[in-house]
């Protein structure tokens, strides 16, 4: 009898034991999914604002730079109009709207005050549901203010959206004419921000089964490695992608370590997906402006030289609208190789502006030697032709190159570089300008 009751004591000391080891490292666990899956949901959620955002300014300029003018709306009935931008009628112009649709899977529509003119939104039929209104919180949020809104539960067509609202001056500049809008299904946007938490989700659940089958001697060491991963997760799912894991984390053979791998992983292919530009494999904008900031405050602080400079591909609109779109996605890849082949080194950085403008940022670096690696550049693609389908294409690129002043900020450079492009573009592309303003 005693001997029988010692037994359960042990059992039941040893399920305490299990319990005081397992209980921490089940809520930390839960605490990690919860606060990875919250802060990681807000990031992407905040990723798809600002890309529905840059899709409302890329419409825009398209207009713009494709119709220079106003717009304004000539009403001919009731149930028709004719839309002009400047002094073309692009009522059934739908080209542009068709394209950002089929490119980026989203809806476009623009609006006369409240009234939708332009959309590719189609019903049932296939026509498009044009004259349909815009809801009272848009009208109040976005023609009344005259400020650009985000709504996350705008109701089309008996589905839900996300929609983003730019509104559209009119000719004299005080009043609002209209609106873009663009709008994303949320169901799609849900999927992507599931797909992109499970597996953190499903790291957390491994962590949670693995370290409860690990003795209570070694208890407060893993809950000391989790603690490391939920610190990188937590950094991660912020946005801060060059955070590391300790390297006795990474080094643990069993699932703790496949745990710390499967992160630096998950890392690997957020920071492609978020800081490279998916077409041509450079760095998009949003990690180029952040090296150049950092490059301006080096100079500020340590007094160190850098030299930036933006290139431009001449006459890139004429070459999609001879040989097509993916004709000019073929140039920007090559334009990009012969970039990234000359910009190498870890002072030296290249990335994709936007549309067909590069950005060259040149750290540690005087005039005359970033000066040289540009002209290598320029001679480059003088020889590079590109064929596409049978048709060989050759591109030029104009170039303003500046070596900043410390003690300017980065916009200020990024602009005189730019200016100089502007220059180039006025007086005949194909040609490099560049300026000291070092003050030297």
């Amino acid at each position: 009898m005693g001997k029988e009751r010692k037994n359960i004591l042990k059992r039941s000391l040893r399920g305490k034991m299990l319990l005081l080891a397992v209980l921490p490292v089940v809520f930390l666990a839960i605490l990690l999914g919860f606060v990875s899956t919250r802060s990681f949901t807000s990031a992407m959620l905040g990723e798809v604002k600002n890309d529905m955002a840059n899709q409302c300014h890329m419409i825009a300029d398209i207009y713009d730079r494709m119709y220079p003018g106003a717009f304004n709306l000539e009403v001919l009935d009731e149930s028709s109009y004719n839309l002009y931008k400047g002094q073309v009628d692009i009522t059934n112009a739908c080209q542009i709207i068709d394209s950002i649709h089929d490119a980026y899977n989203v809806e476009v529509s623009i609006f006369r005050s409240d009234l939708c003119v332009v959309t590719t939104m189609k019903d049932a039929s296939g026509d498009r549901l044009t004259l349909t209104k815009a809801s009272p919180v848009v009208v109040s949020g976005v023609l009344e203010t005259g400020e650009e809104q985000f709504y996350s539960d705008v109701i089309l067509n008996g589905e839900k959206y996300f929609a983003y609202f730019m509104p559209i001056p009119s000719q004299n500049g005080e009043e609002i004419f209209g609106m873009y809008a663009i709008y994303r299904l949320a169901s799609d946007v849900h999927a992507l921000v599931l797909h992109s938490v499970l597996p953190v989700i499903l790291l957390c659940l491994l962590a949670t089964i693995v370290i409860g089958l690990i003795s209570i001697r070694y208890s407060q060491k893993i809950v000391g490695h989790l603690q490391q991963i939920q610190r990188f997760m937590r950094a991660l799912s912020g946005g801060k992608f060059d955070v590391e894991l300790s390297p006795q984390v990474l080094a643990l053979e069993d699932e703790l370590g496949d745990l710390a791998k499967s992160g630096q992983s998950m890392q690997r292919s957020l920071r492609l997906l978020v800081e490279y530009d998916a077409l041509t494999g450079l760095y998009n904008r949003r990690l180029g402006d952040r090296k150049l900031k950092r490059a301006a405050k080096r100079a500020a602080d340590y007094g160190m030289d850098y030299c930036v400079g933006i290139c431009d591909i001449d006459f890139f609109k004429k070459v999609n609208d001879t040989y097509g779109h993916e004709a000019g996605d073929a140039v920007l890849k090559d334009v990009a190789r012969v970039l990234k082949r000359n910009m190498t080194g870890k002072q030296l950085t290249v990335a994709r502006w936007g549309g067909e403008e590069f950005l060259l940022l040149f750290e540690n670096c005087k005039l005359p030697a970033a000066y040289k690696v540009l002209q290598q550049i320029h001679d480059q693609i003088h020889q590079t032709t590109v064929e596409h389908e049978g048709q060989t294409i050759r591109v030029t690129m104009s170039m303003g190159l500046v070596q900043a002043d410390r003690n300017a900020s980065e916009d200020a450079m990024l602009a005189a570089a730019d200016a100089l492009l502007y220059d180039c573009k006025e007086h005949g592309r194909d040609q490099i300008q560049v300026k000291d303003m070092s003050g030297k």
